[in-house]
């Protein structure tokens, strides 16, 4: 195994013209699948073989046939060793250590970048864009910004759209890929323009034509493609109007942008010219801190990074990726010049470079980096979901005090630094929540997996012969259930992630239910499926796939877990947040290996005839979960508040309806305050209305008191009624992120949060306070860290934030409902309004159906 790893790592650092080679390579990728495959399913078994004494003898008779089995695989792949290397001197196939080929060219579309940090050359083109966009020409316009991809289309759009947007009574970015969904992208506008959810579930189209012909609005419509998909915009889009409405779009066509804005509004991006170029390659690269001054002249440097300008083309994406390669590589001119003549001559630099950043990275990153071909194109990962797939497949694992998260999390970061993943959305505490993959890396993530057989498409297993026996199949649309019902032999596949579009319009059904024969699935150690359907489960069998290790299930209305789910002795992830009813056996409190536990709000116990049969109320009963690090939606009614005490390992908490002794057991100095860094307590069900309904809101006898954890970055409390808010020094130092709807307080609340040293985001949703007035004191030390203040109330009279408060604040938003404020203006400046929405869950700042997933 090591030797096919070590070839394996030798043929991927190059790339040959030969098709001979590329055929060889995957027999070899094939080879050493199906060994881990043998390592895998045997060496649990042989175990005992290890043993000298009288057991290890039982062992060695008892296991014969299984010995016997192993020996003919390994005399298998032996055979099949021998048969490729007769192959290869047969047909004459090239070493794999021979010169790289050409690079693969790819043209795919750019990608919107969301954290931009290298921008150069874009002030005049955003000064002037801005002028076209906000001039007072109250006429509909339709500005269009074409250009290749990688030159910036995205990163202009993005920077006209914020400067612009504030002087709108609404606006909305939506992103368009080659093969939209209308309705989709048309529900997404009405979300972002404020229309409740009853508005976008009937007549949506209508609805949202009806508001934006009474509103001054601006959207960007990112990367469009096609004129059917404008066409269907249209239906709910009004582009008559007279108003002094603006839209944005950008796309790679220039006879996109003539045909939908017309050419006298037509913006063309060009290449940046050499000055340019310079400029921004130089100020990622030779601005860098030089730890490694050796053989790194930096006149022979800025000469090599000239050449490697050059073959760039002055493409943005292009030059900062190349700059990203070079800071990953010693500073001397050997390394330099390595990475100067690994570029290719081909025309479509952007594809070159992707496919060098690609080849360039650790041997270890490389099937993390792969794995993101698996998620649909332009999809938004979670990198909660991402990292625990890594560990599920046994990409990454624990190093000494280090858990697997943790190490997953630098891998990730790793690949954000070299600008191969782009990080949409961050946690407070700076790590990622949520990332994309650009386009372009997407189809080389595709085009790789397809040579080493990593992972297939459903349409890939439907076509190609070549492929029957897949090891990783995805499926992007709803024939995901016909491919699993289907009487595939797939005894080799490791992973079936089945994606669909329905998450986003409700529990619907689907032709065909899903029907495992566990047989052909026994190697599987990842199942997602999600299909929405009334069936039952097939959890029978399920729970036979002893080698699974990431279950996530969503979709079905009702859900039964079978006590045998504790046979999946491997399962690190249990996702069932997105079935409606789950029944929960006190089984699943026993598994020591689960890490992840997410499930969802309505759980009950297994019962005949009424009678519970959880064991643990008749028999004693002791949680072993010492690996657990998420627990979402703990079942209050299954889990008694005492069980908190055994998870010494828990980093995520949350809880809906708490009970007094479940505060009381937070409250208490306990194992789980060391490590816990996020908290959630709702007693608020979101699909229900805002108008307060008995039942729905839970009071705190007792204070919370969390002034023991040192961990804890993040508390959501929602729901939880609260007469005085807790002082100061019962709330962790730590905490970075508070949020607060439906607490009832009635003294103001910044009073006691002014005086925590490192919150940086503070969230008051709806009814968090009754009272009148609000201050924000100016004395020392006041909010010394916060960066977002949002304030969503319809009680409060007055707002007084004190010269010398929050002296970082850069984000305040406020709903139109307070008559007086007094605030300096270096705040007044950066307010933002929101209209008043009965339906608050749906504002942009307050989507709070994000935590719904870690």
């Amino acid at each position: 195994m090591r030797c096919i790893k070590s070839f394996l790592e030798d043929a991927d650092a190059v790339e040959s013209e030969s098709r001979g080679l590329a055929d060889f390579i995957r027999s070899i990728w094939d080879l050493a699948y199906d060994l881990e495959d043998i390592m895998e399913a045997y060496f649990p078994k042989l175990s005992p073989l290890r043993r000298n004494d009288w057991k290890g003898c039982l062992g060695w008779f008892l296991s014969a046939k299984t010995v016997r089995d192993f020996a003919v695989e390994i005399e298998e792949i032996r055979r099949r060793v021998e048969e490729i290397n007769r192959r290869r001197q047969t047909y004459q196939v090239p070493d794999a250590s021979g010169h790289p080929g050409r690079e693969v060219r790819d043209s795919r579309r750019t990608f919107p970048h969301t954290d931009e940090v290298n921008v150069v050359g874009m002030d005049e083109h955003v000064e002037e864009l801005v002028a076209k966009v906000s001039d007072q020409d109250s006429e509909h316009r339709v500005i269009s910004i074409t250009g290749m991809a990688g030159i910036g289309k995205t990163t202009l759009a993005r920077k006209v759209y914020n400067s612009v947007r504030q002087s709108y009574e609404c606006s909305a970015w939506i992103y368009v890929s080659r093969q939209p969904n209308p309705n989709e992208l048309l529900h997404d506008i009405a979300r972002q323009v404020g229309l409740t959810k009853k508005e976008r579930n009937h007549n949506m189209e209508g609805n949202l034509f009806q508001i934006l012909s009474l509103k001054r609005y601006v959207v960007v419509i990112d990367d469009i493609w096609q004129i059917e998909a404008w066409d269907a915009l249209k239906n709910g889009i009004p582009v008559n109007s007279m108003n002094g409405s603006r839209i944005i779009i950008t796309s790679r066509c220039k006879y996109m942008g003539v045909q939908i804005g017309g050419q006298i509004f037509l913006y063309e991006l060009q290449p940046l010219d050499e000055e340019k170029s310079r400029e921004l390659f130089f100020k990622m690269v030779i601005a860098a801190p030089q730890d490694n001054d050796e053989d790194g002249d930096p006149s022979q440097l800025e000469n090599i990074g000239e050449k490697i300008l050059k073959r760039c083309g002055g493409v943005p994406l292009a030059i900062i990726v190349i700059a990203g390669l070079l800071l990953s590589r010693e500073r001397n001119i050997h390394a330099w010049k390595g990475v100067l003549e690994s570029i290719g001559k081909d025309e479509d630099q952007c594809s070159k470079i992707f496919s060098l950043s690609y080849k360039d990275l650790p041997s270890m990153m490389k099937p993390c980096f792969l794995y993101f071909g698996l998620f649909p194109e332009d999809h938004e990962i979670s990198a909660f979901k991402l990292i625990n797939l890594w560990a599920a497949e046994g990409f990454i694992h624990g190093s000494g005090v280090r858990e697997v998260e943790d190490v997953g999390q630098d891998y990730l970061n790793h690949l954000v630094g070299r600008n191969l993943i782009q990080v949409v959305e961050r946690r407070s505490n700076g790590t990622v929540r949520l990332c994309r993959i650009h386009d372009i890396l997407h189809d080389l993530c595709i085009r790789k997996a397809r040579e080493m057989n990593f992972f297939n498409t459903l349409n890939d297993v439907a076509t190609c012969a070549n492929w029957l026996a897949p090891r990783r199949v995805t499926a992007h649309q709803n024939d995901a259930g016909n491919y699993v019902s289907q009487n595939y032999q797939t005894p080799k596949l490791r992973a079936l992630l089945c994606f669909d579009n329905l998450i986003s319009i409700g529990w619907e059904l689907v032709e065909q239910p899903i029907k495992l024969r566990h047989r052909n699935f026994k190697s599987l150690r990842v199942l997602i499926i999600k299909l929405y359907t009334q069936k039952a489960a097939p959890m029978n069998e399920i729970v036979k796939l002893k080698h699974l290790h990431h279950l996530e299930l969503g979709g079905w209305y009702f859900m039964e877990l079978p006590y045998a789910i504790s046979n999946l002795k491997n399962l690190l992830t249990l996702d069932l947040h997105q079935c409606r009813k789950l029944i929960l056996p006190d089984a699943i409190w026993k598994m020591k290996q689960l890490r992840h536990i997410i499930l969802p709000r309505k759980c009950r116990a297994p019962s005949v005839c009424g009678v519970n049969l959880d064991s643990h109320r008749f028999l004693p009963f002791e949680v072993s979960l010492p690996n657990l690090q998420t627990l979402y939606e703990l079942p209050v009614k299954l889990f008694e508040a005492n069980w908190l005490h055994k998870l010494d390992s828990l980093r995520r908490l949350k809880v809906y309806f708490p009970t007094e002794h479940i505060i009381e057991v937070l409250s208490s100095a306990n194992s789980l305050s060391q490590r816990l860094e996020e908290l959630l307590l709702l007693s608020r069900d979101r699909t229900d209305t805002c108008v307060p309904i008995g039942g729905l809101f839970t009071e705190f006898s007792s204070t919370l008191d969390l002034s023991k954890y040192v961990s804890l970055g993040k508390l959501l409390v929602s729901g939880c009624s609260m007469v005085d808010f807790p002082r100061h020094d019962k709330l962790p130092t730590c905490l970075t992120e508070l949020i607060l709807e439906y607490t009832m307080l009635e003294m103001d609340p910044m009073v006691t949060l002014k005086k925590l040293p490192r919150l940086k985001i503070l969230i008051l949703g709806f009814d968090s306070y009754f009272g009148e007035e609000m201050v924000c004191s100016g004395e020392a030390d006041s909010f010394p860290q916060l960066k977002i203040l949002k304030i969503y109330s319809s009680d409060l009279e007055e707002l007084v934030i004190e010269e010398g408060a929050m002296p970082k604040l850069k984000d305040l938003t406020l709903t139109p409902c307070i008559p007086r404020m007094r605030v300096p203006d270096r705040i007044r400046n950066i307010i933002m309004i929101y209209p008043y929405i009965s339906d608050y869950t749906y504002l942009p700042w307050m989507r709070l159906g994000r935590h719904a997933y870690p």
